[in-house]
């Protein structure tokens, strides 16, 4: 996960503690360290000799530790950067990172999650899932409900997969969620919509999947509205929930490439969102 010592980085720190809980992975609790620019004449490579720096790095590294939960393994490292979301991809490879946790960048518009600069190149880039706190996060005690946001457009099969995964790994409810016009919200579109979710989740896990669809916990929700956000509105969330939603059809295959839709939602839905590279693999070490 990608920190930095303040509330945008224990809002991610947060949500990176929630998601690890019952799903035995481990957290790296990720600091970038500008690299000097060649032509600053300031020292290279990732540590000085500045004892002030060294001190504050120390006392960040220190207090991110003791916000992580007993039982949670995690641990700190520093890196040299050109910029913050190069270091977090390079974390990403070296650990073979099943996700990236970073905080919204605040918004005086008040919305829930806005995109700043690291996260705009995360979410245009990411080989991975990358999972977004909301401003003012602050649940750590473990997911409550996995959501997947999903149509019928390629790249449903990866959020709902992801989905099923996530929440069997967890033991937690799954609710399966298609936001569409008012007029469209009827009973034979909720069974078209189980059906379809059954067929995708049956591509990616198998009989697996059949079994946690078939549970009582799970739900499938077909919410309308005079458009995507009035939509959104009209659905209730619940406190340590996470939402997944998939990537723009145009993304290059196995990567991040938010959408129009997915930014929409980002600004109206009050909990963690997750977004999840077209064709994405999951699996044991997935979100």
């Amino acid at each position: 996960m990608g920190y930095t010592a303040d509330d945008r980085g224990f809002e991610a720190l947060a949500l990176a503690t929630s998601l690890a809980r019952r799903a035995d992975a481990e957290l790296v609790i990720t600091l970038i360290l500008r690299q000097p620019s060649p032509y600053s004449g300031a020292e290279s490579g990732l540590y000085t000799n500045d004892p002030i720096v060294r001190e504050r790095v120390t006392t960040w590294e220190r207090e991110a530790l003791a916000c992580v939960p007993d039982g949670i393994r995690a641990r700190t490292e520093l890196r040299a950067a050109d910029d913050e979301a190069s270091g977090l991809l390079d974390a990403v490879a070296e650990h073979d990172a099943s996700v990236i946790v970073i905080g919204a960048r605040s918004n005086p518009l008040l919305q829930a999650i806005a995109i700043g600069s690291t996260a705009n190149a995360l979410l245009h880039s990411s080989e991975v899932p990358v999972a977004l706190a909301p401003v003012g996060y602050g649940h750590t005690t473990g997911v409550t409900r996995v959501t997947a946001v999903y149509g019928t457009r390629p790249g449903a099969a990866a959020v709902v997969g992801t989905a099923v995964e996530a929440a069997d790994r967890r033991g937690v409810p799954l609710r399966l969620l298609s936001l569409l016009p008012a007029d469209e919200t009827t009973e034979a579109v909720v069974d078209e919509a189980a059906e379809q979710v059954r067929r995708f989740g049956g591509e990616a896990l198998g009989s697996r999947a059949e079994e946690v669809l078939a549970r009582e916990a799970t739900t499938v929700e077909v919410v309308g509205g005079t458009d995507l956000e009035d939509a959104v509105t009209r659905v209730d969330w619940i406190d340590g929930e996470i939402a997944l939603v998939g990537s723009s059809r145009l993304a290059p295959r196995g990567r991040v490439f938010i959408g129009s839709t997915a930014q929409r939602l980002m600004r109206r839905i009050p909990t963690p969102l997750i977004v999840i590279p077209r064709d994405y693999s999951y699996g044991p070490a997935s979100v």
